[in-house]
């Protein structure tokens, strides 16, 4: 499981969109 910071860089994502994608429900833990 890569961390948020790490998952972040490579797709480009914010972390605060990450951690809603967990708070949904979309991604696991």
């Amino acid at each position: 499981m890569l961390s948020i910071g790490t998952l972040s860089r490579k797709t480009g994502t914010k972390v605060q969109t990450i951690r809603y994608y967990e708070q949904i429900g979309l991604l696991p833990e």
